[in-house]
């Protein structure tokens, strides 16, 4: 029998991603009948004022005490509650199996996952967001979340982590954790990705490197933090930087960077941006897994990135790229000199970063690998 999932997907951002992944690879497929629940697509009337109400700001969020009118959780509960619903009109009775991605998305499920056999999708726990908290009082603020989640885990069918990182912290977070937990990095479109970028720019070798940036949250992506660097080092003598962002930064850009608002995620733009660079750098104080860090090794570029998180899963330390200390100036800087002054270290950093990139999101792997999954949790549930 051919399983019926529902694939319930946030919508926002990197989930966004997923999401058309999910629909290209699952159109009239013969293994799976999908069906789609996109929670930033077709919003109703009632939707609306329900986000408006749910996710209204009650406190200004100074220093030391944001979150105290419980954002995160309203938020998060939020989305749950328009998956619930768009689950519920489409009748429950026509899935076999709940995929949630990510686990906000089930907050409101519980029910239904004792109803039906459920994957949750993970890229981290509320962990990461605690580290970007800067009193007890703020932590304390995240318990709520901390509390759902673990009731999501642990009435799931399975957890899918995008990384080793995360699934370790889910294991410390909640140590009475029974459900197998399958580490799957998300799969990267490499059809979008030239594999002969990599001999192009060989053979190009630019006097000025073009180095590239790409991040909605300018602020969290450590975009500031490049600003700053690239005024220290002296960069703009050397090379160019182009900022793929929407972000509104407020200040004079320095000479040599340029910011390029509006570009769409596989857009041509985007792609554009990608095929010009000759190095990609996002030195993130916070991130949890960073699909672009994926993007960059399947553009074949060879990338700066941040000691943090599950970031080094994706770019190994002086095999596919370089990693500094999140907000560490010193270290952005000689990492920007290091790859800067040289063409032939870009070159063999980013020939190995879209080789293991090849292997770790290969999208034909991830489908087969899903697909095996699904299956089992229909046949043990």
């Amino acid at each position: 029998m051919t399983p019926r999932v529902a694939f319930v997907n946030g919508g926002i951002l990197g989930l966004l991603s997923y999401a058309k992944w999910l629909r290209r690879t699952f159109a009239d497929d013969r293994d799976i009948h999908a069906e789609h629940v996109v929670l930033t697509e077709q919003l109703s009337l009632t939707e609306r004022i329900t986000r408006r109400v749910l996710c209204q700001r009650l406190w200004p969020d100074p220093r030391g005490w944001r979150n105290v009118d419980l954002a995160r959780f309203r938020h998060e509960y939020h989305a749950g509650l328009q998956a619930r619903r768009r689950l519920l009109a489409r009748g429950l009775e026509h899935f076999d199996v709940l995929h949630f991605h990510r686990q906000a998305t089930a907050y409101a499920s519980l029910d239904l996952m004792r109803q039906r056999p459920s994957i949750v999708s993970i890229d981290c726990t509320q962990r990461c967001a605690m580290q970007s908290m800067t009193s007890a009082v703020e932590r304390r603020t995240l318990e709520p979340n901390v509390r759902r989640d673990g009731q999501i885990f642990r009435r799931a069918a399975a957890i899918v982590s995008t990384s080793e990182w995360a699934a370790r912290d889910a294991r410390r977070m909640y140590p009475d954790l029974q459900v197998p937990i399958h580490v799957m990095p998300q799969p990267v479109a490499l059809d979008l990705f030239d594999v002969r970028w990599v001999d192009e720019r060989r053979t190009r070798v630019a006097a000025r490197p073009q180095c590239l940036f790409v991040g909605g949250d300018f602020p969290r992506k450590g975009g500031y933090d490049l600003l700053e660097a690239w005024t220290a080092g002296r960069f703009a003598e050397r090379a160019d930087l182009t900022l793929v962002t929407n972000w509104p930064i407020g200040r004079t850009l320095p000479p040599a960077v340029r910011q390029q608002p509006g570009v769409e995620s596989t857009s041509a733009g985007w792609r554009d941006a990608w095929h010009a660079a000759d190095l990609f750098v996002m030195p993130t104080r916070n991130e949890a897994f960073g699909l672009v860090y994926q993007e960059a090794a399947a553009a074949g570029l060879a990338a700066i990135g941040s000691r943090h998180n599950a970031v080094p899963e994706i770019i190994e330390d002086g095999r596919t790229g370089l990693l500094v200390t999140p907000g560490n100036m010193a270290e952005l800087v000689a990492a920007l000199d290091t790859l800067i002054s040289s063409a032939e270290l870009r070159d063999r950093l980013g020939r190995a970063a879209r080789r293991k990139i090849e292997i770790d999101a290969s999208p034909d792997a991830h489908r087969q690998r899903l697909v095996a999954l699904i299956d089992q949790v229909m046949r043990h549930d």
